[in-house]
């Protein structure tokens, strides 16, 4: 085993022992932690803001013919870990590195080694590359043990390198990919070779699908299954619930479940990858480009640099003349066959005729909060109207269009109200917060002042006001951003209705726990045809989030990946270990959807893999139905094929979940989220109630499943007449019961009285509003009680 030379981290380890841990720049390999052979170890906290990748890189002072390269990396509980790992290596005269091995770790324990066989390579310099799985997953490294090979150490070694010459080591490329952008480090059966190869596949899989088309015996002309009946033809994908389900209906008036692919373009931006690095220089990664004059459509420009598609580069090797009219021939017949009926998100062929979905993507020039747009801004809709017009306007005849998305994965949550909260009176969306404090509390301003630990001296002035997030009521949160969905839904809907009356409004893609709330998501239900999510997990308990709203959903992202061939899988929920548990996972994942009636269809993301190289956000991940030399995943495909055979008829047998009639939910009243004029005081008799409600006061009660109740029963005392109101929204929100109140008899003679509640989906906020004609005490309320009829 060697032990010599220095090391250097890259960020420096914020975890574990000294010296590690505490040294900035060179460690000793004779005094650093990972050389100690003990179980001292470097590590890296997760967090919010953690870097993706940890490196090391090692000077072992001369070239060395090295054996193997082991690693340690001992987690102190379930929270540390790792994705892979890469290591690299050069020899002294060398410029670039070379991969020696990606490993993707496997299994659960704690202690883990990793053995990089090196085959007698020559090496001075290392480089450890560490992923993360997640950004709070903690990062633990043990030792890193260099075994020497056969031969002897290279004679009249260079200097060691400075602390800033091992970090310029880290900016080094490494060889990654040969000409058809295949990873070089690795063989497997069908590797592509030569152009040849590539001809002959294309030759064998046309003659192949020669005579695959459309079955019309069983599926009307835009993939309808005519065996679950003909309903009403608007000549426009529709929606319907049939027997207890949901389904499109096609323009003809067959029921149909949307099989989708997304990205499904040849010239699909995701699947290119820079040439160059953010400075401009050569990134020299590439065994060699494409010819960039015999393949100049593979090549594209923009302000971030140039761009290389070995997808079009092969394709164009593959299929020669007229190369996109015969792609396009071969891809449509190859969804056909594997059951796919619709282009489901983003980019799509310019050729192929099949059903489709598609994205509107907000402008640029909106006025931006993190990851979403000011939806208060008054300028907003005209903007989206100016850059949208076309597009409806355009499509607006189509019958192959089902409907469309609006902006993507963009919902709001309590970080984008935290950061509202931090502007000045110039956001509209403060603004609009503070308004709608002000209505919330009858204008009072003292009031406002006292919850949110202000001083402003007016409304006007509150809105230039600092406020922190943490003194706002979680109710007043959750209002405010149901009214910014409310907002931002009902605009997107009557500007597509505007320009577009026959199409579908399939709402915006949210990831279910990610960049949105239910706040957001339940204020969008009154305003789509349909919800979607991007959902990659592992089963359909996605849906059970949406369950109580009686909406037809639709998973517009969804895949499955192995860690195979230099890619990865997107997340832990997707991994599998092979290309035939990809379809497998499918399997079990499409199938657990189809059976839910609420479920309406889907879109694989994506038809191809991205680049090894990363596409030019950097991903690399194993997502496609076909690899990048537009070879096609058989063992996978030939699994989605079958699935998808039966996935109508599961989904006309699905039965809905047999539920009971809901327990009735008890609510004591002096157990308020908010309120505004109430009091609490104790009842005679033991408990405490709620008094002194006059008209213009209000409780607010968060987060109450109201499905399935349709009755309200209240104990009340009073000496007087009066009403309460059950509304939604907020104390001037929707009304869905009224009780009128007569004399108990007295402040503490209690009665309790039953009235009917107009039914209500999901879990709502609930307030309780206060009448009386002279303007007095209505009385008292010890409790409500929610009922199921």
């Amino acid at each position: 085993m060697i032990k010599a030379g220095n090391y250097l981290y890259s960020p420096q380890p914020d975890a574990g022992s000294s010296p590690d841990r505490v040294t900035s720049g060179l460690v000793s390999s004779a005094n650093g932690v990972l050389f100690d052979g003990l179980s001292n170890y470097a590590g890296w906290m997760g967090s919010a803001t953690a870097l993706t990748t940890v490196r090391v890189v090692f000077d072992l002072m001369k070239d060395y013919p090295l054996d193997q390269i082991r690693i340690v990396m001992n987690s102190q509980n379930i929270y540390w870990g790792f994705k892979d790992i890469t290591v690299k290596y050069r020899p002294e005269a060398k410029l670039g590195y070379y991969i020696a091995a990606r490993h993707v770790r496997s299994g659960t324990d704690l202690n883990y080694t990793v053995s990089v066989p090196m085959a007698n390579a020559t090496a001075r310099y290392v480089i450890l590359e560490i992923r993360r799985t997640q950004l709070y997953q903690h990062i633990p490294l043990t030792e890193v043990e260099f075994y020497k090979g056969t031969g002897e150490a290279g004679p009249n070694p260079a200097e060691a390198l400075t602390a800033t010459d091992l970090k310029a080591e880290l900016s080094k490329d490494a060889l990654m990919v040969d000409k058809y952008g295949q990873w070089m480090s690795e063989t497997w059966p069908g590797k592509v070779a030569y152009d040849v190869q590539l001809q002959l596949e294309y030759a064998n899989e046309a003659a192949q699908l020669a005579t695959t088309s459309l079955n019309l015996s069983k599926y009307d002309t835009y993939g309808g299954i005519k065996s679950e009946g003909k309903q009403a033809a608007t000549g426009f994908f529709r929606l319907q619930k049939i027997n207890g389900k949901w389904w499109f209906i096609t323009p003809e008036g067959y029921p149909f479940i949307m099989k989708g692919v997304d990205a499904t373009s040849l010239w699909e931006a995701g699947y290119k990858t820079p040439v160059n690095k953010a400075d401009g220089s050569p990134r020299v990664i590439f065994d060699e480009l494409p010819d960039k004059t015999a393949y100049s459509p593979a090549y594209t420009n923009d302000t971030n640099g140039q761009y290389v598609s070995f997808v079009v580069a092969n394709v164009m090797k593959k299929y020669g003349s007229n190369y996109e009219a015969k792609w396009e021939d071969i891809t449509k017949k190859r969804l056909i066959d594997w059951g796919f009926n619709a282009f489901a998100k983003w980019t799509k062929p310019k050729g192929i005729t099949f059903p489709y979905v598609q994205v509107l993507q907000e402008p640029a020039n909106l006025r931006r909060i993190l990851w979403t747009y000011d939806v208060f801004d008054p300028e907003s809709e005209a903007i989206i109207d100016t850059a949208l017009k076309a597009q409806l306007t355009s499509a607006k005849s189509s019958p192959w269009l089902i409907g469309y998305t609006y902006d993507n994965e963009a919902g709001w949550d309590s970080e984008i109200v935290k950061q509202i909260l931090l502007y000045n009176a110039s956001s509209p969306a403060k603004s609009a917060f503070v308004d709608f404090m002000a209505a919330r509390y009858n204008n009072d301003l003292g009031t406002v002042n006292r919850l949110l630990g202000t001083s402003a001296a007016s409304f006007a002035g509150l809105k230039d006001t600092l406020i922190d997030i943490a003194k706002v009521p979680a109710i007043d949160v959750s209002e405010y951003i149901r009214l910014a969905s409310k907002t931002y839904y009902s605009s997107i809907r009557n500007l597509i209705k505007k320009y577009d009356t026959n199409h579908l409004f399939l709402g915006s893609s949210v990831v279910p726990t990610w960049r949105t709330s239910l706040d957001w998501d339940q204020g969008a239900m009154a305003y789509v045809d349909a919800f979607s999510v991007d959902s990659y997990t592992q089963n359909a308990d996605w849906i059970t989030r949406y369950a109580a709203y009686d909406k037809p959903l639709i998973n517009q992202e969804y895949s499955f990946g192995t860690a195979t061939r230099g890619l990865t899988y997107i997340s832990a929920p997707t991994k599998t270990e092979s290309i035939a548990d990809r379809g497998r996972a499918f399997k079990t994942f499409v199938e657990s959807q189809a059976a839910n009636p609420l479920f309406v269809g889907s879109g694989w993301y994506s038809y191809y893999d991205q680049p090894v190289t990363g596409r030019p956000d950097g991903e690399s991940y194993n997502t496609g139905l076909v690899n990048q030399q537009d070879q096609p995943f058989t063992e996978m495909v030939s699994i989605m094929k079958e699935v998808h055979a039966g996935l109508d008829g599961l989904h006309a047998g699905a039965v809905a979940p047999v539920e009971s009639a809901p327990a009735p939910a008890v609510i004591e009243a002096e157990k308020y989220s908010q309120q505004m004029g109430a009091a609490i005081a104790s009842i005679s008799t033991g408990g405490q109630y709620v008094g002194s409600l006059k008209p213009g006061d209000w409780t607010a009660y968060a987060n109450v499943n109201l499905t399935g109740m349709t009755k309200a029963e209240f104990k009340v005392a009073s000496d007087k007449s009066g009403t309460i109101r059950l509304r939604l929204g907020g104390p001037s929100g929707t009304v869905i019961g009224t009780l009128g109140i007569a004399s108990t008899g007295g402040l503490q003679t209690w009665k309790t009285s039953q009235i009917a509640i107009t039914p209500t989906a999901g879990v709502q906020n609930l307030y309780l509003t206060f009448e009386n004609a002279a303007g007095d005490e209505i009385g008292n309320i010890d409790y409500f009680k929610l009922l199921a009829s």
